[in-house]
C-alpha cells in the first residue's frame, strides 16, 4: 500500500475521532488533517493536496502568552522526546479567518511508514468547556452550593475547595474527606436519614430523588443545616461506580423558618390575647360601672336615711370604681394612639425631685394603709433632665398602680440614682409584694399578658410603660422573685444628645 493508500485509508479512521488530528512531517509539512480539524481550523485541503507543500505554519499558530510556540513545541519532539502536552491557556490562531480558540492537546512521534516518523499533532477546541465552567464558577462562588464526588472504591468525598474554606474545616489530601470523618460531623440526629439514602444509591437500583437536610459540625463548634442531593455515573457488575452530587447552605432559609414560626407564634398568641382581652374589657367595665350605678342609685334614693359615715363610705367607692374606669380608658386610648402611632411627646427640661414628688402627692392622697406606705429615696441634689414629662410621669404612675395592687404589707419605694459615667439616669419603683415568678417575666412587657387573670386590669399597662420609655429614647427592665418583691428601673438619657 502506497503512501496515498495509506492516507486514504487513514483519513476514514481519523474522521471518526471528536479530537482534530493533524499529521506532520519532521519538517512540519502537513501530511494529514482530519474532519474535525479540518472544521475547527476553516481549512479546505483534498487528499490530493497533501502532495504539494504545504507547512503547518500556513494553517494555524499555536499563542501562548502571546507567543507562537508551534516550532518550540515540534522541535522537543524532533529532539527525542516521545510527547508533549500543551501548557495551560494556550489558544490557537487559525490563518483563514484570524480566529483565536482555546485549547487542550499534545503532540507524539509516531511510526508512519516504511520506518518514517511522523508527528501527531491532536487538539481539542476547549471553548465550551471554558465558558460553561465559568458560568458554573460564577454560580457557585455567588452561592453557598458545593460539588461533590464519592469514590466507592477508596470510600472517600472529593470536594470543592470553598466548601472547606466556608465551614472551616481541614481537608484531608485533595480536598476530600473520608467517610467515616464525614459522618462524624454529621449531627447524630440527621445520620440515619442520610446513611439510609446513601445506602439506597449505593444499590444501584434506584436513584434517590428527594433532597436532604442535614446538620454539619462547623469548625467553630455551631452546627449548620445543609441539604444534599445526588446520582450516580453508570454502572459495572450492576452496581454505580461513581456517585455525583451537591451541597448547600439552608441556614438562612432556617433561620428565615424559625422567624416566620415565631411570628406565626406570636400573632396567634396575640390573638389569643385580644380575644381574651375582649371578654375581660365587658367585665372590667361593667364591674366598675355597675358599682358606680348601684351607689348613686342607693344614694339617691335613700340618702336621708343613710348615716354620714354610710354616705362617706358610698362616695369613696364610687370615686374609686370612677378612677379605675378612667385608667380604663385611658389605658385603651393610649393603646389606640399606639396603634396608630399618634402619641405625641414633647421634651422639656424637667426636675425630677419636682416630678417625684407630685406623684407621690397624689398616690398618697388616693390611698392610704397602715401596713404599706409608699416612700421616696431621693439623692441629696436635684437632677434635671430633658424629657416628657407628662408621660414620664403616666410611666412611673402605671408603675406604682402595679406595686399597689400586689403589695399588701411593707413598703413601695419610688426614686432614682444618677450614672455618671453612662451619663443616665436610673429611676425604680421597688415594692415588697407578691414578685414575679420567673416563667412570666420574658412576657410581662407583652401587649395584654395578665401574670394573674383574677386581678383587675386590662394588661395593658405595662406594655404602654413599654412604648413610652422607648420613646423617650430609654429602656425599662425588671427583677422580681415569688415572694421577695419586685424592682422595675427605667434608664433614661439625661438630655436629647443621648
Amino acid at each position: 500500500m502506497n503512501t496515498v493508500d495509506n492516507i486514504s485509508y487513514a483519513d476514514s479512521l481519523l474522521n471518526i475521532l471528536p479530537d482534530g488530528i493533524v499529521i506532520l512531517t519532521f519538517d512540519e509539512r502537513v501530511l494529514q488533517v482530519n474532519l474535525q480539524a479540518k472544521t475547527g481550523l476553516h481549512i479546505n485541503i483534498s487528499s490530493d493536496s497533501y502532495e504539494k507543500d504545504l507547512y503547518a505554519g500556513e494553517l494555524f499558530e499555536l499563542i501562548y502568552r502571546d507567543k507562537n510556540i508551534l516550532t518550540s513545541a515540534l522541535d522537543v519532539i524532533r529532539q527525542g522526546k516521545e510527547e508533549l502536552i500543551l501548557p495551560p491557556n494556550t489558544s490557537i490562531r487559525e490563518k483563514s479567518t484570524n480566529t483565536i480558540f482555546p485549547v487542550k492537546g499534545r503532540f507524539c512521534r509516531l511510526p508512519f511508514d516504511e520506518g518514517v516518523e511522523v508527528i501527531i499533532f491532536y487538539f481539542r477546541n476547549i471553548t465550551s468547556e471554558l465558558t460553561q465552567e465559568y458560568i458554573l464558577n460564577t454560580a457557585l462562588n455567588r452561592t453557598r452550593i458545593y460539588p461533590w464526588f464519592f469514590d466507592l472504591d477508596r470510600q472517600i468525598f472529593s470536594l470543592d475547595a470553598r466548601y472547606f474554606e466556608y465551614l472551616g474545616i481541614e481537608p484531608e489530601p485533595g480536598y476530600t474527606l473520608s467517610m467515616d470523618r464525614y459522618l462524624k460531623l454529621i449531627h447524630p440526629d440527621d445520620q440515619k436519614q442520610l446513611f439510609d439514602a446513601f445506602s439506597v444509591q449505593f444499590s444501584g437500583d434506584t436513584i434517590y430523588e428527594k433532597p436532604v437536610p442535614f446538620r454539619i459540625l462547623r469548625g467553630d463548634g455551631r452546627w449548620e443545616w445543609f441539604e444534599g442531593q445526588s446520582t450516580y455515573i453508570g454502572k459495572l457488575s450492576g452496581l454505580p461506580y461513581r456517585l455525583v452530587g451537591i451541597c448547600m447552605s439552608i441556614q438562612e432559609h432556617k433561620d428565615i423558618e424559625d422567624t416566620l414560626i415565631s411570628a406565626r407564634m406570636k400573632a396567634e398568641e396575640s390573638d389569643r390575647l385580644k380575644t381574651a382581652f375582649l371578654a375581660n374589657m365587658s367585665h372590667e367595665i361593667r364591674t366598675p360601672l355597675n358599682a358606680i350605678v348601684g351607689f348613686s342609685d342607693v344614694l339617691s334614693s335613700t340618702f336621708e336615711e343613710l348615716s354620714h359615715q354610710e354616705r362617706e363610705e358610698f362616695v369613696n367607692l364610687i370615686n374609686t370604681n370612677s378612677e379605675h374606669l378612667l385608667r380604663l380608658i385611658n389605658d385603651i386610648l393610649d393603646l389606640s394612639r399606639i396603634e396608630s402611632n399618634t402619641m405625641e411627646f414633647v421634651f422639656a427640661p424637667c426636675s425630677l425631685r419636682a416630678l417625684m414628688n407630685e406623684i407621690l402627692t397624689e398616690q398618697n392622697m388616693n390611698f392610704y394603709s397602715e401596713k404599706m406606705q409608699i416612700t421616696a429615696v431621693f439623692p441629696d441634689d436635684d437632677l434635671c433632665i430633658v424629657t416628657d414629662a407628662s408621660r414620664l410621669k403616666q410611666v412611673l404612675g402605671n408603675l406604682l398602680n402595679n406595686s399597689r395592687k400586689f403589695t399588701k404589707e411593707g413598703y413601695i419605694k419610688l426614686g432614682y440614682t444618677l450614672l455618671e459615667k453612662e451619663e443616665k439616669v436610673a429611676l425604680f419603683v421597688e415594692d415588697t409584694g407578691e414578685g414575679i415568678a420567673r416563667e412570666h417575666l420574658e412576657h410581662i412587657f407583652e401587649r395584654f399578658y395578665k401574670v394573674n387573670s383574677f386581678k383587675q386590669g386590662t394588661g395593658l399597662g405595662l406594655s404602654i410603660c413599654l412604648t413610652i420609655v422607648e420613646h423617650l429614647r430609654g429602656k425599662i427592665s425588671v427583677d422580681s422573685e415569688m415572694g421577695r418583691g419586685t424592682r422595675f428601673i427605667v434608664r433614661l438619657p439625661l438630655s436629647l444628645g443621648e
